[in-house]
């Protein structure tokens, strides 16, 4: 697919999940940009005699007395999918969480570091957040999250959003990706939702997701999982499916007779690693490998999963809607 670069990335728009009141939020709590440092350093803090690995903080500890749990999606192609004969996982955000496990684990082989050390755990959109023990989770979303498994980080589109540090006492890494939402249907559809709106028409997206939020006034068809849209598309359930472009991306290469729409006004947002927010120690670490990662790796991973638009790492500074 072929689509004309953007001059300028498209500011993010103030959103809020369910349960959050509409209005402008105040800004994500934001960490000052860390600094860029080789693999088996620690983010530092202006300290010159530092450790040159992370420190073996009650976190930190505890992950590699066992494994370091990450939260992925399975059915999303170019940012992470399982393969359907051997299992492994693969895209964009596998490779980056592959260089979060070896910044975590500096004194394993990184050959060795995912087999022994990293625990994939396929969730649905839909479940994400609640999948950090945070006292929210713990508290007031208990009910709901309890039937969640339990991860260290989530690596799966996840945008950032004031309502979910406030619901979910989520907190999030520098941003890795900028999205903007579209809008997918078949290429043989006369309706051009850009040009004729969506009255009249069904779109599907996935739950508990910024995506959603957008299309409150329309007529929605929620998904737990957001792939699973591309399924009620073919079965013509629905007439279209909006979220992310990068997750549109690898819908259209699953299925090469959809298009898809730029629809002014949906808006963008910012992609990050999301954690507990009592893990502001690998919080550290993860920043400290997305700084290292800026100039060089990241730019080679746009490269290699999304080569048909250029694609740049958002500034460490940038906060969510």
């Amino acid at each position: 697919m072929n689509r004309r670069p953007r001059a300028a990335l498209a500011a993010v728009s103030a959103v809020v999940l369910a349960g959050c009141s509409v209005g402008t939020p105040p800004e994500v709590p934001r960490p000052t940009a860390p600094v860029a440092v080789g693999r088996g350093d620690s983010a530092t803090t202006g300290c010159p005699d530092q450790a040159q690995a992370p420190r073996d903080t009650p976190v930190i500890g505890e992950i590699r007395g066992r494994k370091l749990r990450i939260g992925v999606s399975q059915t999303v192609p170019k940012l992470s999918k399982r393969g359907l004969r051997g299992g492994e996982f693969a895209g964009l955000e596998i490779d980056l969480a592959e260089k979060i496990a070896e910044a975590v684990f500096p004194d394993v082989p990184p050959n060795l570091v995912v087999p022994q050390h990293v625990e994939f755990v396929a969730m649905p959109t839909r479940d994400r957040f609640l999948a950090l023990a945070t006292d929210q989770n713990e508290g007031q979303n208990k009910a709901q999250a309890d039937r969640v498994a339990k991860v260290d980080l989530v690596i799966a589109d996840a945008s950032i959003s004031h309502c979910r540090v406030t619901e979910y006492g989520a907190l999030f890494s520098v941003p890795y990706l900028t999205t903007v939402q579209q809008v997918m249907t078949y290429a043989d559809s006369p309706w051009d939702p850009a040009r004729d709106g969506f009255t009249g028409h069904s779109v599907c997206s996935g739950s508990a997701t910024v995506n959603l939020t957008r299309l409150a006034n329309q007529d929605v068809v929620e998904s737990a999982d957001t792939p699973d849209c591309l399924v009620r598309l073919q079965r013509h359930q629905v007439d279209a499916i909006s979220t992310d472009d990068v997750i549109l991306e690898g819908l259209h290469d699953q299925d090469p007779n959809t298009r898809i729409f730029d629809v002014p006004g949906l808006g963008s947002d910012y992609t990050a690693v999301a954690m507990s927010n009592r893990h502001s120690d690998l919080l550290r670490v993860v920043n400290s490998v997305l700084e290292r990662m800026r100039p060089v790796e990241m730019p080679a991973l746009y490269k290699e999963w999304f080569a048909e638009r250029p694609m740049v790492m958002p500034p460490a500074t940038a906060g969510g809607g």
